[in-house]
Order: C-alpha cells, then structure tokens, then sequence
C-alpha cells in the first residue's frame, strides 16, 4: 500500500468510526498518570500528533496553559473541539506540523503511530517542533520482543482496522527514538487486561468485520503473544502499551562536553 493510499484508507477508516470511537475509547488512558509521567511544572504549551477525539489530550488540562490537537482526519477533530473548546484545533499530516520549530514544551502522540508505516518522519517533526527545551512522548500498543507474535498481532490487527501499519515491540520504539534524535528520559510497559467485547463495539464496527476478528483469534490468536481466553462468548486478553518520555539528544551531548 502505497503512502497515499495509507492516508486515505485512515481517513475514510476514522471519519467512519468517529462517533463510535469517541465513546469506547472514553476514559482509556486515565488510569495510566501520563501528566505525572510527562513530568509538567505547570503552564506548557501541550501538542498531540494524531490527537483524535481529545480523549488523550483532555488529560493534560490541569497543567498546560495552551493546547493543540492536531489530526489528520477532520471528523475526529470535531469531537475534540467539543470535548476540548478552548483548545487550537488543526487538520495536518504528523509527517509535516504547520508548528514552528521549539514552540511547543511537550509534544505527544498517543495510540497513533502503529497507524503510520513510516513513523521515522513523525516522530523526527515531534522532535523539531519540541526543540531544544521541549519533550516529546509517545503511547502506543506493544507488541512482544518475539519476532513471529509481533506479525501475526499485526495480521489480527489488521482484520479488525484495515488503517493498522504495524504492531511493533518496546525494542523497535527505542531505535525509532534513537533514529531520529531523541534520547529516552523514561519508559514504561503497562499491561492490562481488555475483552474482545469492548475492543470491537457494534456501534463502531462491522459485523462482518467483528466475525472475521472472532473467527482468527479462534484459529491464530494463541500466535499474536496477547494472551488471549475464552470467556464464554467472550475473549479476554493481554493489552500492552508503551509509554516514553524523551528530549532532543544534542541536550545530553552537550552536558557531557561532546560537540
């Protein structure tokens, strides 16, 4: 798939779902502490990259005294301007911000990357644009460091979201981070438990899609490393997310006398 055709098949994927988005995935990140994890004083200009329907960005309200949601999908945007009024909401490609360079203290993408096939560029912008002050942080799925699980999570993922681009391991986040300049100030894996039932809502998906995702956990989803278990009509599985927290590595360079 060509990168066009990726950005258009996540258009049409999140305009489609936006409403039954907003409402499953209300409330996911609140139990993570990524305004503590963020390491805020208080009055920064705060940006998500993929922001979607605000969910995660909304979080950072009791510190930051400016926010910026930016997304590429117009429908998304329209329920973070709602859940977020005071917020600057603009339509743009991660892989090309309309954000000066060092104006934003921490810049942020949450569950987005694993959207983008070639994430090297978004996350090298998220760099540009947090500059020599700022930060940057990422939250996304983790897959597991096993090879052969990562590609089949891919596969299911790819069944149950056609945008999916790829699940990738905590490994592959630090050489993307490292690849574009950044160096880790700190990481987590948080693991939780999810149900197929509330991963795929009717309202959102499918039904036919909703089948396809049953019928491979059935066949294939003791490969993906997600720990997945029947629970009557249900599955229940492992759900892995990684959080880093990272600032431009000249700054590192330059404390230690490098040039």
């Amino acid at each position: 798939m060509s990168t066009g055709d990726a950005r258009s098949t996540l258009r049409s994927e999140f305009e489609r779902a936006a409403a039954g988005f907003d409402e499953r995935t209300r409330g996911r990140f609140d139990n993570l502490g990524v305004v503590e994890f963020a390491q805020l004083s208080g009055g920064e200009t705060v940006a998500e990259i993929g922001a979607g329907t605000g969910n995660f960005l909304s979080l950072f309200q009791v510190r930051a005294s400016r926010l910026v949601a930016v997304d590429l999908v117009p429908g998304m945007l329209v329920h973070a301007r709602e859940r977020l009024p005071a917020a600057d909401v603009v339509v743009a490609d991660g892989a090309s911000l309309p954000l000066r360079s060092g104006s934003v203290d921490l810049v942020a993408s949450a569950q987005a990357l694993h959207h983008v096939r070639h994430p090297l560029p978004v996350v090298a912008e998220m760099r540009r644009v947090a500059g020599r002050a700022g930060r940057v942080l990422v939250v996304d799925q983790a897959a597991t460091e096993h090879f052969e699980e990562a590609v089949a999570m891919t596969e299911l993922e790819l069944v149950r979201d056609p945008s999916h681009a790829a699940s990738r391991p905590p490994s592959a986040f630090r050489i993307m981070f490292q690849a574009a300049g950044l160096r880790i100030v700190d990481e987590r894996v948080v693991e939780d438990e999810r149900r197929l039932s509330k991963w795929m809502w009717p309202g959102e998906f499918p039904p036919e899609r909703i089948d396809a995702v049953r019928t491979f956990i059935e066949a294939r989803g003791h490969e993906t490393g997600m720990d997945f278990e029947r629970d009557g009509d249900d599955w229940v599985f492992t759900r892995r997310r990684m959080m880093i927290l990272a600032e431009d590595a000249r700054n590192d360079a330059d404390s230690s006398g490098r040039i």
